[in-house]
């Protein structure tokens, strides 16, 4: 089993910034990971992982998941002139990717590679960034 550590990963800015994901507990499997640059813990960025093995006699797949969301916080001056912090906005991911028992490790490599680089590729990234359809 492998321990759990923060994870740093670039974002997208011109001069990228590193985000830490600080590894928070293991509970039920499930890895927490928080990003907590953010002033108030409600804009926090969470990131959960886990890895379920076969279930069952007639298991034939191992499950990987991942969740990921990025609230986004706003600030507005309610009726008796406080100032309140609210999420605004989150996006969010939920991965799930299923491992059959007899793959390789070569296969489960390849497997992730090219689901990264599906991600990154110039269609997807124009969907995801640009919110164009697929003509």
């Amino acid at each position: 089993m492998a321990q759990i550590a923060n994870i740093v990963v670039p974002d997208a800015a011109a001069t990228p910034v590193n985000h830490t994901f600080v590894a928070q507990k293991v509970s039920g499997g499930q890895a927490l990971h928080q990003e907590k640059s953010a002033a108030f813990p409600l804009g926090y960025w969470p990131l959960t992982t886990a890895l379920r093995e076969p279930v069952g006699t007639g298991g034939k797949v191992y499950k990987f998941t991942a969740t990921f969301a990025m609230p986004s916080l706003k600030t507005y001056t309610d009726l008796s002139g406080n100032q309140v912090t609210v999420v605004d906005y989150v996006h969010r991911a939920n991965v799930e990717i299923l491992l059959p028992v007899n793959g390789t490790l070569q296969n489960r490599k390849d497997f992730r590679k090219m689901l990264s680089g599906i991600l990154a590729d110039a269609q997807c990234t124009d969907q995801i960034e640009n919110l164009n359809y697929a003509n």
